[in-house]
């Protein structure tokens, strides 16, 4: 019940759902083939994955033990972001800011140091970084079965990207003093090394289902197996919601796709490259970076210009990522304070990132797929 009740108090979840019963009354009747099932099976398989690595504390080890080695307010801020940044290639955005955030509050009680901007850069940080892979965002898994891609062209997209975000974030951590701290307070986390292995080996098998070497219904039967091995109850933890979200954008826009009219209007702000990825950074700004990707998708051939303008287009506003808004949550559960100056702050600093990042992700585009 507790897993059925997390599901449907999914806001994203009623707006997909909602969407997609709109789009099926008044549009086009929903057909099965509108489901990218092997997408579905990625995504689940995936949020298996990511949660038995979350039960066997992966992120937090590394978390305690980088934090531990600290000796600045500079330095603890580098090794967060950096954490956030390489755990959300492997363990998405998502899980990695609901790991990071509780572990800085942890870190805040003894330093000082405003929360705010932490929190922001731990959050920008795992956008930014998700890139790189098919793991750190679903809609990354979304392009990757749609175009058939394989992974030598996947990684000649996300590489470049990938290199000036890191920078970019490697920058801003910089203007944070170099103030003396003291964290040997922490306490350790120990790891299941068995346990780990065996998930790495899984997620060898999950990476080559992605990318078609193995079917992937054979990746999924596996994580099912690995988690059912360590501890069934894992299942209880996985996010769901995200699946049936996936399903009811692919009907909606699946529905939208069959009325002629609706088609010749999108496709004339997407006939080119620039048109695509300035589309896909906009719309992500209102409707969120997954459903644009969905969307953008059914009406553009140009999956670099729709990968890298949802990926880059996770900055700015604060509902153009899901992991923006679970930043925000996560730091008014826990700090409780200036609500408003934490948005303020976070648009100044994702708004400037998104057109920095932005100008060079335009330059980046005519040299991809």
């Amino acid at each position: 019940m507790a897993v059925l009740k997390r599901v449907f108090s999914d806001k994203v979840l009623w707006i997909a759902g909602a969407a997609a019963i709109i789009t099926s009354i008044f549009i086009s009747p929903p057909q099965l083939m509108d489901i990218n099932w092997k997408t579905l099976a990625s995504i689940l398989s995936m949020m298996i994955i990511i949660q038995i690595y979350d039960y066997l504390d992966f992120l937090k080890y590394y978390a305690a033990y980088m934090t531990h080695k600290a000796k600045t307010t500079r330095q603890m801020i580098f090794m967060l972001a950096s954490l956030s940044f390489f755990g959300a290639m492997f363990l998405t955005n998502d899980v990695t800011i609901l790991t990071l955030v509780p572990l800085f509050y942890q870190l805040s009680k003894r330093i000082k140091v405003n929360p705010i901007l932490p929190v922001i850069i731990i959050a920008m940080a795992a956008n930014l970084g998700s890139i790189f892979t098919p793991f750190g965002n679903t809609h990354n898994l979304f392009l990757l079965t749609h175009f058939n891609l394989g992974i030598k062209q996947f990684f000649i997209m996300s590489t470049p990207i990938t290199i000036v975000t890191f920078l970019a974030v490697f920058l801003i951590t910089r203007f944070f003093p170099k103030d003396p701290i003291e964290l040997t307070e922490l306490p350790a986390v120990e790891l299941n090394i068995p346990s780990l292995a065996l998930t790495v080996a899984v997620t060898i098998v999950i990476f080559l289902g992605i990318f078609s070497v193995i079917p992937m219904w054979g990746s999924l039967i596996a994580a099912l197996l690995l988690v059912i091995f360590i501890n069934p109850h894992i299942l209880q933890s996985v996010d769901y919601s995200i699946v049936l979200i996936f399903m009811c954008f692919f009907i909606a826009v699946g529905n939208i796709n069959r009325e002629p009219a609706i088609v010749n209007h999108l496709q004339q702000f997407i006939q080119t490259r620039t048109s695509t990825y300035l589309t896909s950074i906009i719309t992500s700004q209102f409707i969120s970076n997954v459903p644009t990707t969905i969307l953008v998708s059914k009406f553009s051939k140009y999956v670099h210009a729709i990968f890298l303008g949802s990926n880059i287009g996770g900055l700015g506003s604060v509902v153009a990522s899901l992991a923006n808004l679970l930043a925000f949550k996560q730091y008014r559960f826990f700090f409780k304070k200036n609500p408003g100056k934490y948005l303020a702050m976070f648009a100044i600093i994702n708004f400037t990132m998104l057109i920095i990042i932005g100008t060079i992700g335009f330059f980046l585009i005519d040299f991809g797929l």
